[in-house]
């Protein structure tokens, strides 16, 4: 790959500051992904498409420490087979600008479109700059359970898109446990696209020898939404947890695709022993 690491170097711009300890596994799985989808499908499609909705500024500072990562939009451009349009969408203009200029001082000839909103606001029809007849990859990677479901309804509409989340569900939603529920607490409402998930909850539970973990429940719920919009099943055991140095799962990273095929390069990439280490691909 044209980054054999997932590290960055300081360049005089802004940063997306504070990511934790786990991001070199978030960073490291996504990686992957992105260089098995590409050398598996750049045969079979005359154009693949990278959508980052929450693209940030290009690299990150891990708290505590002045360890710098590449963000998830030069990893997604460092792949040995490029896609062949990539999408970047922040809201934040400094972070959008900064991340220009990285892709510009190191990528000069890739096809990049900047879109400067936020990828959640419904007004805001991002899917419009997707190229007609592309595969497309998209990263949704939001700091906190902030997906909204409607945004990945649109998106899917009529397209070839396969959807990688990463859910905060033991870093949001688990530590949580007593505030989602609260009606007043919307959240949920929207990553489910239900009024109603409170109520399977409380049975959900009653069915429980002990207290389940309520983060562990939205993934699951979550998984059965994207099955409405014809994704294949993606049961919690599919999804790589991302952890903490002490072991402790804070997040769940899905892949959410149509084809099969999708889903055997996603458990090639996500099984793997040692994320930093390319991948053998046939």
């Amino acid at each position: 790959m044209e980054n054999k690491t997932l590290y960055g170097t300081e360049d005089g711009l802004i940063v997306n500051e504070d990511v934790g300890s786990w991001s070199p596994d978030k960073y490291g799985q996504i990686r992957l992904y992105s260089q098995i989808f590409t050398s598996g499908m750049k045969n079979r499609w005359s154009n693949l498409t990278y959508l980052d909705l929450y693209a940030g500024a290009g690299q990150s500072r891990v708290k505590g420490t002045n360890e710098l990562l590449l963000g998830s939009p030069l990893i997604a451009l460092s792949v040995d087979h490029q896609f062949g349009h990539y999408i970047f969408c922040e809201k934040n203009p400094a972070k959008l600008s900064a991340l220009k200029d990285r892709v510009i001082t190191r990528f000069p000839e890739a096809n990049v479109t900047y879109i400067e909103g936020d990828s959640d606001d419904p007004t805001f029809d991002i899917g419009s700059f997707i190229p007609s007849g592309s595969l497309t990859l998209c990263l949704v990677d939001p700091y906190s359970i902030d997906i909204r479901f409607e945004t990945i309804r649109s998106l899917a509409k009529d397209r070839k898109i396969d959807f990688l989340c990463l859910l905060a569900s033991r870093m949001d939603a688990g530590r949580n446990p007593h505030n989602y529920p609260k009606e007043e607490c919307k959240k949920v409402d929207l990553l489910l696209d239900s009024a109603t998930w409170r109520v399977d909850w409380e049975r959900h539970k009653a069915g429980q020898a002990r207290e389940p973990n309520l983060g562990d429940f939205i993934c699951e719920e979550f998984s059965r939404k994207m099955e409405t919009l014809g994704y294949l099943p993606t049961p919690l055991h599919e999804m790589r947890p991302i952890k903490l140095d002490n072991g402790n799962t804070i997040y769940h990273l899905a892949l959410y695709a149509r084809h099969p095929k999708a889903k055997e390069f996603w458990m090639k990439a996500s099984t793997s022993a040692d994320p930093q280490k390319d991948l053998p691909f046939e």
